[in-house]
C-alpha cells in the first residue's frame, strides 16, 4: 500500500512538470525565481516597457503618429530632412500611424541606437535607427521593414 502511494505520488509530480517543461526557458526561469520576465520575440528580441524620454519610447510615439511635415520636423534633423524624405517619403506615408505597437530593447552600437519594433494587425517588424545629438536628444537616420 505504501509504495502505490509513493507510485501515485511520483506520478503526479511528474504530471505536474511536464506542462511546466514545455514552456520556453525564460517563462520557466521566472516561475522558478518568482520574478516575471517580459517576453521575448524571435524577431525582435527581448519585450519592453519604453521609459518616459527614451530613445524606446520615442520610437513608439513616432510609429503611431500620422506622417507629416511636422512628423518630419518632430524626428528627423534639419540636414536629414532632404535625404530622408527622398528616401521614406512614400514608405512612411502608407506605414503611418499605427495603433499596435510591440517595442524592443535598444541596441546601441558606437554611433547608432537601433529600435527593434513590431506593428500592426499582421505584427510585421522593423526597426528605427537613431542618432544621439545630445544627451537625450535624438534624431532619426534610417528605418528597415521586413518583408
Amino acid at each position: 500500500m505504501r509504495i502505490q502511494r509513493r507510485c501515485i505520488l511520483g506520478l503526479a509530480l511528474l504530471c505536474m512538470a511536464i506542462p511546466l517543461s514545455a514552456l520556453p526557458l525564460g517563462t520557466q526561469l521566472s516561475f522558478a525565481y518568482g520574478t516575471p520576465t517580459l517576453a521575448q520575440d524571435p524577431s525582435i528580441g527581448l519585450l519592453i516597457e519604453p521609459e518616459e524620454g527614451s530613445v524606446e519610447a520615442l520610437s513608439s510615439q513616432a510609429l503611431s503618429m500620422a506622417y507629416s511635415k511636422e512628423w518630419i520636423e518632430r524626428y528627423v534633423s534639419e540636414d536629414l530632412r532632404f535625404a530622408f524624405t527622398r528616401t521614406y517619403d512614400q514608405v512612411l506615408a502608407k506605414l503611418l500611424p499605427q495603433s499596435s505597437i510591440s517595442v524592443g530593447k535598444a541596441i546601441r552600437g558606437n554611433d547608432v541606437i537601433e529600435v527593434p519594433l513590431r506593428f500592426g494587425p499582421d505584427m510585421k517588424y522593423g526597426s528605427f535607427v537613431w542618432i544621439e545629438v545630445s544627451e537625450g536628444v535624438y534624431t532619426l537616420v534610417s528605418i528597415t521593414l521586413a518583408e
